[in-house]
């Protein structure tokens, strides 16, 4: 498929091969911000401070009425801060090592999230149950994406709303995401992504609308750090550093989507 046709359909597995296996095996290097993925923790507070300011924006600054779903949690870096923050946060995992180890996190780090194994195809919550669902560096990793999307408006209530961060399919997310980041400076591990996978906006808006989500807004997400310096940092094994918002989305974008009122 072309332009915004490629994600209106699933993918097939065996023709765009991705190594989703990898996140089963992770275990407590989930929680190590200088380990495989530390990338992940640089990322955290910029994408987490988004989600935040999206959904008191939405619902005002009570937070502990918010009822989050968090999908595709792995070790739990999200739905902790977020938790932590004050949501009633659930998180979902089809890897129930990633889920074992966020909620042996949480305990001792005293916050509540009520951690479950499931799949992004078939959410273990009733239709309409959420608030806001958090799919964070997730979509580029779905096959069927349509199928995921139709699971958010589910159990999304009218008004709720789905945030995400992903991967742009460009050229220039081709260079920095597999190139750069895989092949180079290693920062990403090998084969967990996929070009093909990754997710231009008006497909994402396109797929959006097809279960009656509407795209909002997005925004670029990015190291603060400028490429010339930061590629010599992180090749002597120094962090990524912070990320924050632009307006470019040529790699990395954030975003929002709501539930028509009338869902």
């Amino acid at each position: 498929m072309a332009g915004n046709d490629r994600h209106l359909a699933a993918l097939d597995p065996n023709a765009v091969a991705i190594d989703n296996e990898y996140y089963h095996e992770v275990g407590d290097s989930w929680w190590d911000a200088t380990g495989p993925l530390r990338a992940l923790h640089d990322m955290n507070p910029a994408r987490v401070a988004y989600f935040d300011a999206t959904a008191r924006g939405a619902f005002g600054e009570d937070r502990s009425r918010v009822r989050v779903l968090d999908i595709g949690c792995g070790g739990g870096l999200v739905s902790e801060r977020m938790a932590a923050l004050g949501y009633q946060v659930t998180g979902v995992d089809l890897s129930a090592g990633s889920i074992e180890t966020a909620r042996r996190h949480a305990a001792s780090s005293g916050v509540t999230v009520d951690y479950q194994v499931g799949s992004a195809y078939e959410l273990p919550k009733p239709d309409g149950a959420v608030d806001l669902v958090v799919i964070s560096d997730v979509l580029e990793h779905l096959h069927d994406l349509p199928g995921a999307v139709a699971e958010i408006a589910r159990v999304l209530r009218p008004g709720g709303i789905v945030v995400f961060d992903t991967i742009n399919r460009t050229v220039a997310s081709y260079l920095k995401a597999i190139v750069l980041s895989e092949k180079i400076l290693k920062i990403i591990y090998p084969g967990t992504h996929n070009w093909k996978m990754f997710i231009r906006p008006d497909e994402l808006r396109a797929v959006f609308a097809q279960h009656g989500l509407t795209l909002t807004e997005t925004k670029g997400l990015e190291p603060v750090a400028l490429p010339h310096k930061l590629v010599p940092a992180t090749l002597r094994g120094r962090a990524v550093g912070p990320f924050h918002l632009t307006p470019s989305t040529a790699v990395s974008y954030i975003g929002q989507a709501v539930k028509s009122q009338e869902s």
